[in-house]
């Protein structure tokens, strides 16, 4: 299997618009190179191991970058099950609902009702591991936080944990906007930013209204349509 069969398997198509500059910021090289790597096998075979170990890391790939720079090893990931792990505990897999929007969009003030459950409910959900009560899941809007969180993917909140400093974040502002953001500081206020936007947004106390832990990225094949 040449690099760009592999580079399907990792990437199947179609690409969304974008996929290939959002490539060639994470490994820094450029926008050609990347299509070389998706498209042109008489011009490369092969890519740098750390640049595999990257979209591995910020795509969430399932493959060993052994496999997806050089086509040797195995295809999957290999996973360590140390002698003193802990037995996975699914008592924790619960449905997670989808509630309101990841960015740009409008969330109730206030998320659960007095009958413990979160109001603006999609009537969408997902199984997902979480030890969460009040874990819900929203919709990735924008590119600013690419790589690590896509349009179109779902980020899992759990307001349960208390956010640190470089944390993903899910935002309230008092204007009613919820963003999608790092947490930056805490120091005098709040300042958040992106991963793919070197803008920095520095808010007032009295500007935001909550900051929910984000635990990481859902894919959309993951969601369910009822739940």
């Amino acid at each position: 299997m040449n690099l760009q069969q592999r580079m399907a398997v990792a990437f199947p198509p179609p690409h969304r618009r974008g996929l290939y500059a959002d490539i060639a910021r994470l490994c820094e090289v450029s926008a050609p190179t990347v299509t070389a790597w998706f498209n042109k096998p008489e011009k490369v075979g092969t890519i740098e191991r750390a640049n595999a170990e990257k979209l591995c890391a910020a795509y969430g790939l399932e493959l060993s970058p052994e496999w997806l720079a050089e086509g040797t090893g195995p295809q999957a990931r290999p996973v360590a099950t140390p002698a003193s792990a802990i037995p996975y505990n699914t008592t924790k897999v619960r449905e997670v609902p989808v509630v309101g929007k990841g960015s740009g969009g409008l969330m109730p003030e206030r998320l659960w009702t007095d009958g413990d459950y979160p109001v603006g409910m999609t009537g969408e959900c997902s199984e997902i591991a979480t030890a969460d009560a009040h874990a819900f899941l929203v919709a990735v809007d924008g590119s600013s936080m690419i790589p690590r969180y896509n349009p179109g993917e779902f980020a899992l909140v759990e307001p349960g944990t208390t956010p640190d400093i470089e944390d993903d974040v899910l935002v309230r502002l008092a204007t009613g906007q919820t963003i999608l953001k790092r947490l930056l500081s805490r120091r005098a206020g709040w300042r958040f930013g992106s991963y793919n936007d070197p803008v920095v947004l520095d808010y007032a106390a009295h500007e935001v209204t909550w900051v929910y832990y984000v635990a990481h990225p859902v894919p959309r094949r993951k969601i369910k349509s009822r739940c």
